[in-house]
């Protein structure tokens, strides 16, 4: 009969032992694993917390200067004015000194532009394309907030002049274009006052609508008469106008392609 009380062989015992010793070493090995694991990840979370954190000191930073810069120049503006409100009279002769004051500032500007019941009140450059002024401040420091820009296809002398300008969170630049899309607002602010070589040149604005980057606002190869009077007629301008502008801002939280359009046409 065989003996239940039998002691397991000196090879069973060398299994069992091995076996022990090589689940202990699994064990620990996962343990190890895991722990690796969740050290790494907090690292890559820490490092990613620390890499946003410093993005947007930068950028609310860059935005800071920004508006630092341009107070500055809206000051300045203000003193070609005339008065320290800025709703002063006009004068010629020092319009034009601060019009050679801007150009040595920086050699892309094109004009001062305000438009009614908003803060918009900036300089306009035009760079060699359209890309440089999305992120280069006036002064030239790179800068979220970029500038106001006149396509890099325009001239003073065009009959369509289209001009950029970002929609910022902080508010500034075009961000207030979007006000236009209230028809109560547009009735009671209707004008957009552009300065250049000491001349005041006004816009009277026959609209603003949400639309996109397919919009015939954005067509600007109107070489002939003809060309221009299909184009005014499909955005429903006057018949009479012999010169129009549109401002262009993009839309937060909306599609990448939408866009603010607030256009006018010369007036005098």
């Amino acid at each position: 009969m065989e003996n239940k009380n039998k002691m397991p062989s000196k090879a069973s015992e060398i299994i069992i032992k091995s076996d022990t010793k090589q689940k202990s070493f699994f064990g620990s090995f996962r343990k190890v694993s895991v722990t690796a694991a969740l050290t790494i990840g907090i690292i890559l979370f820490s490092s990613i917390a620390l890499f946003t954190a410093m993005a947007v000191m930068a950028h609310n930073g860059g935005l800071r200067a920004s508006r630092e810069e341009y107070e500055a120049l809206r000051e300045r503006s203000n003193s070609a004015d005339g008065s320290e409100s800025g709703n002063g009279e006009f004068y010629g002769m020092q319009w034009s000194a601060f019009d050679l004051e801007m150009r040595a500032v920086n050699p892309d500007y094109v004009f001062w532009i305000r438009i009614d019941g908003t803060g918009i009140s900036y300089p306009v450059v035009r760079g060699e394309d359209n890309e440089k002024y999305l992120s280069t401040s006036f002064g030239g420091e790179t800068n979220p907030a970029g500038a106001l820009f006149m396509d890099f296809r325009n001239d003073l002398t065009s009959p369509h002049i289209l001009l950029y300008g970002h929609n910022l969170l902080e508010g500034g630049m075009f961000t207030e274009l979007r006000r236009f899309l209230d028809d109560e607002f547009l009735e009671n602010n209707r004008y957009i006052t552009i300065m250049v070589y000491g001349e005041e040149i006004t816009f009277e604005i026959f609209t603003a609508r949400l639309s996109d980057i397919d919009d015939p606002a954005y067509d600007i190869d109107l070489f002939t008469p003809r060309l221009f009077s299909r184009f005014a007629n499909r955005i429903g301008a006057p018949l009479r106008a012999s010169q129009i502008i549109t401002l262009s801002t993009c839309t937060r939280g909306g599609s990448d392609d939408e866009r603010v359009i607030v256009q006018g046409y010369r007036v005098w």
